[in-house]
This record gives C-alpha cells, sequence and structure tokens, in this order.
C-alpha cells in the first residue's frame, strides 16, 4: 500500500472512531480484522475500507438515533439499572481534533491544505477570503464573519479546520468540507448491570452539552435510560438530554459486599491484585482503551487532597500482607491520582477498591518507573480515619502601611 493510501486509511479510522467515540486503537483493531477475516492483502485496500466503511454506517446508525418517548420493545431507547464502576469526565475532544489539524499545518502547510483539512482565510476590506479544496477542486468565497472555529496563523490570516471525509460507506458526509464544531464534549463509563434485560457488563458513552453534567457517583446504584448498540452488545450510549434526564438514584443501595460479588462475576478478566498491577499493565498493553481498565484494592496510607496542576490528588495504596525488602528498595505502595469528580470520603487507615487504568513513565535514567493508577471509581469497604482537607498556603498580608 503506498504512502498515500495508508494515508487515506489512518485518515478514516481516526475519522470514525471519533464519530463512534471509540479508541482509535480500537477501531485500528477492527479495520485490521475485516481485512483479516476476507483475506485481504495490501492491494485490496479499497475493498478494505469498502466493507469498513459499511461496519461504521451500521455501528453509528445506532448511536445517532433520535430519542423516543416511548421504553416499549420497539423503541431503540432501553432502560438501563445498575451502577458504574468508572466514571471519566467529559472532555473536549474536539478541541483536541482541532488543535491536530492546526499543528498539522503548521508543520506541513499545503499537504494539509490540499488533504481537504483546512481553510485559509485572507481579511481586507471586502471581508474575509476563504479558500478550500473541495473534492479536487479549489474553491474561494468572501464571508462577513468567521464561524467560532478558527486560528489566526498571522495578521489577518487565519486557518479554519473542515471535516474532510466524504462519506460514511455509502451514506454521504453532509458536513463534508464545512467548518468542524467548536466544541464537543464527550464521557465514557464502565457499568455492571441490566440493560433491557440483559444482565453484564457495558460500556458506555455519551457526548454533547449534556455529556457535561452526567457525572453519577460510582458504585451507586441508579436508573436510566440509554441507547443500546445493536452491532456490538456490550456497548451503549448517552442520547441528547434524555439519559441525563432519566438517571435517578435508587432508594435502597446494596452493600459493598454485593458490588464486591457483582464485580467479581462480571469484572473478572479485569480484577489484579495490588502487588501485580506492572503484569496487568505490560498484559493489557494492546487492549482496546475501554477494556484497559483495572480494578483492585488495597489499604490506604498517605492522602494528598492539594491539587497538582491537572487538579488531581495524589492517594497512596498499600497491600499491608505483602513483605517489604528494606535492603532492595522493596514496593512500598502505589500511586493512585484522583481527578476532581471522584470525591475522596476516606482517611488514611481505610480499606478501598479502586477501579482505574494503568500509567508507566521513565525515570530519569531512561528505566521504567513505578506503574500508577488514573482512578474513574472507588469503592470504600472500611472507612477508617478523617478526611484530609486540602491544604492552602495563606500569603501574610504587609500592605498595611
Amino acid at each position: 500500500m503506498s504512502n498515500e493510501h495508508n494515508e487515506q486509511v489512518e485518515q478514516e479510522i481516526t475519522k470514525a472512531a471519533g464519530l463512534l467515540e471509540m479508541d482509535i486503537e480500537e477501531v485500528k483493531n477492527k479495520y485490521d480484522s475485516i481485512v483479516e477475516t476476507n483475506g485481504l492483502n495490501d492491494e485490496d485496500w479499497k475493498l478494505a475500507l469498502s466493507l469498513f466503511r459499511q461496519w461504521f454506517s451500521g455501528t453509528k446508525k445506532y448511536a445517532d438515533a433520535p430519542a423516543k418517548e416511548s421504553t416499549g420493545t420497539n423503541s431503540l431507547v432501553k432502560q438501563a439499572n445498575g451502577f458504574f464502576i468508572s466514571i471519566d469526565a467529559a472532555r473536549d475532544m474536539a478541541a483536541m481534533q482541532n488543535e491536530r489539524i492546526k499543528n498539522e499545518y503548521m508543520r506541513d502547510a499545503n499537504t494539509t491544505f490540499a488533504m481537504g483539512r483546512v481553510a485559509t482565510v485572507i481579511a481586507d476590506d471586502d471581508g474575509y477570503h476563504v479558500t478550500r479544496i473541495h473534492g479536487e477542486e479549489e474553491q474561494t468565497m468572501v464571508v462577513k464573519e468567521l464561524p467560532e472555529n478558527n486560528f489566526e496563523i498571522e495578521s489577518g490570516e487565519w486557518i479554519i479546520p473542515l471535516d474532510n471525509l466524504k462519506s460514511y460507506g455509502e451514506r454521504a458526509n453532509p458536513n463534508f468540507g464545512k467548518p468542524l464544531p467548536h466544541e464537543q464534549y464527550r464521557m465514557a463509563g464502565v457499568f455492571i448491570g441490566d440493560v433491557d434485560g440483559d444482565m453484564g457488563l457495558y460500556y458506555f458513552s455519551y457526548k454533547g452539552e449534556a455529556s457535561k453534567h452526567f457525572n453519577p457517583k460510582t458504585f451507586t446504584s441508579i436508573s436510566m435510560q440509554v441507547i443500546r448498540d445493536q452491532n456490538n452488545p456490550d456497548r451503549m450510549y448517552g442520547f441528547k438530554e434524555g439519559t441525563l434526564e432519566s438517571l435517578e438514584v435508587l432508594v435502597n443501595q446494596p452493600d459493598h459486599e454485593k458490588y464486591r460479588e457483582y464485580v467479581a462475576e462480571y469484572a473478572s478478566d479485569n480484577l489484579s491484585q495490588l502487588i501485580d498491577l506492572d503484569r496487568y499493565h505490560a498484559n493489557s498493553a494492546n487492549l482496546p482503551y475501554a477494556k484497559k481498565f483495572v480494578v483492585t484494592d488495597g489499604s490506604v496510607s498517605s492522602v494528598n487532597m492539594t491539587p497538582n496542576k491537572y487538579g488531581t490528588r495524589r492517594v497512596t495504596i498499600t497491600d499491608l500482607n505483602s513483605d517489604f525488602d528494606y535492603e532492595g528498595g522493596s514496593w512500598a505502595g502505589t500511586t493512585c491520582w484522583f481527578p476532581s469528580h471522584v470525591e475522596i470520603e476516606f482517611g488514611i487507615g481505610s480499606s478501598i477498591i479502586v477501579v482505574g487504568r494503568t500509567s508507566q513513565g521513565r525515570n530519569e535514567d531512561g528505566s521504567f518507573g513505578d506503574v500508577t493508577l488514573n482512578i474513574g471509581g472507588v469503592l470504600i469497604v472500611e472507612n477508617r480515619g478523617s478526611v484530609v482537607e486540602p491544604f492552602e498556603v495563606e500569603e501574610e498580608d504587609l500592605d498595611w502601611f
């Protein structure tokens, strides 16, 4: 496959991942499986893309289905009863995509423009002269105002990120050649419960303005309405305002032992002992993002409630039953990064179950550092101590004379 064809495949995979709210690597794996299942090779890339587009169209059909008031058997909207074990905060995915396109343009302006990724803008007394490549044709028009999604590259010169995907399979993309959205929030979570009569573990995603306000507490039994993906039975989606407005915390809440039983039954592949997180991190490296979460437990040995520059707080948990080698620099605990939307309602000495995704950086000498956890959910098994309040430095007021 030529570099040009490679770029087209990668571009469509990236676009599909964004629209389906899936990890790029997961969508890439789907493309690869289509190639393998159908016995295709590099020369069959057009056929592979055609089959991939068919898969995308079927999957997106259910994700974008309009909300219906009825929840009967003929409705796409289904009732979900259960609990989240992990919630990711809503992120502005459009801002990330727009920034990536801007950086591509700064590196190689001609190629990015030729691919229809951006429109260029120059201002004069007549207005804004907007130029784009649409299909094979260069087009220019004069407008009085720019869309909100634009970047000023130099004084009097701008670029506008564009949607350059022509179609979704056989269906034409109505936004082809138009500016990409300035803002598009999306969030994700892992849910255990009953959806339309089927008990199991589900990967949940939600986009739009409502997703910014959707933050149910983990390990809390809830009821909500969702759209279930008929092509991927372990996936479900929030829809417009409907899922947010239907969210209800149930009166009768199970105790922590019941939650543990559900997790052990439906998330058994993601369980790991705290001291084995290094191994889990290595073994899960090639999994799709949604499935990389890990469930582990430990005792809280330190809590720092002061947020860092990313807004996360640091909690250390350890296994009280593990051995420690004072001379060999043995493992003494795992750092857990708690984002602002996950509450810390426990103190030192508490026993907790955490759900998160592993991360591993490098030390100054280039060696691998300790595996840490980015937390998405927490279940308090035994609460001890008091919650530590964040420490804020107060400057002395010397402006009295």
